[in-house]
């Protein structure tokens, strides 16, 4: 018979706080069931869920697909809507639920993707604004011939997720070499495994030499979750992500700036004016440092290049 478990249960299998469980919900990556009016999560959703840790990239992208409403994309881009693309985050999630409150605000559907897909579809006009973790020099090579505008949305801690107490004694990227480390790693495209990829071509260390590197995740909550299940010692990532899962450990490694960017010639446009008035405000920047922990002081200011 198949068991369902309240999310709280959930919760004491993983190792995890109740709202991240729910986080792990609303972004399609642990499946549920309502059962009257509560939310349960049966025993083989949540067997699918610890699977699918270990899948390949391959099975990874068949399911992961947020794209599938390409009729509606499509109407958004040629009527009076704004697709902003990026990966569910407490910011995005923040940007999205107080953007219908500002004067001039336009009608947003978010596009689910990763910091290059999103550029490259900036550039190809499937998305009006791409949030991107990457250097200027970085987004012009992807985005070229436009005239851009970076708003700074916010800075985070990036480092590596390992057990509590570090049992493994992991200190760096070199440990990733060790026979007895398994790595969760991200997908192409991600901010992620670009970061990774470059360190490891400045540490010369190779891809083949990493167990786990092959297997590829779609987001930070689901390389830590690895960790803290047990499906994997090591995973790098953003502090947030951590903080929800009470059995890692956070190694810093530095800080990254997340960008909202944009064709410079719509800046001045009501949909566009509404998104950059919104993460400027104190009460914006208030709500998304103290929910989240990030570095909000550059918040809402404008990069032109």
């Amino acid at each position: 018979m198949n068991k369902f478990y309240t999310a709280q249960e959930v919760a004491d299998k993983l190792k995890i706080k109740k709202t991240t469980v729910y986080e792990l919900i609303k972004r399609g990556e642990l499946s549920s069931s309502k059962i009257g009016k509560q939310l349960r999560v049966s025993e083989n959703q949540l067997k699918q869920y610890l699977d699918s840790a270990t899948q390949p990239a391959s099975v990874q992208t068949q399911d992961y697909q947020p794209e599938s409403s390409l009729l509606k994309r499509d109407y958004l881009i040629h009527s009076s809507g704004l697709i902003i693309s990026g990966q569910s985050s407490p910011a995005l999630d923040l940007l999205l639920n107080q953007l219908p409150a500002q004067e001039g605000s336009l009608p947003v559907l978010q596009s689910h993707m990763n910091t290059y897909n999103g550029l490259y579809s900036l550039y190809f006009e499937k998305v009006h604004i791409a949030c991107a973790t990457a250097s200027f020099s970085d987004i012009q090579s992807l985005v070229p011939g436009i005239p851009l505008a970076a708003l700074t949305f916010y800075s985070y801690e990036i480092g590596l997720y390992i057990k509590k107490g570090n049992p493994r004694n992991i200190q760096g990227f070199p440990d990733l070499q060790r026979a007895d480390i398994i790595f969760a790693n991200r997908e192409k495209g991600s901010s992620r495994r670009v970061y990774l990829d470059r360190q490891l071509s400045k540490l010369k260390i190779s891809p083949e030499s990493i167990s786990g590197y092959r297997n590829e995740l779609v987001s930070d909550f689901s390389t830590a979750a690895a960790v803290a299940g047990g499906q994997a010692d090591i995973a790098l990532g953003e502090a947030y992500a951590a903080r929800t899962f009470t059995d890692l450990d956070f190694l810093p490694l530095g800080t990254e700036t997340m960008y909202l960017v944009m064709d410079a010639s719509h800046f001045s446009e009501p949909g566009f004016r509404a998104v950059a008035d919104t993460i400027s405000s104190e009460a914006f920047r208030k709500a998304l440092a103290l929910q989240t922990g990030y570095d909000t002081s550059h918040t809402g200011e404008l990069n032109n290049f």
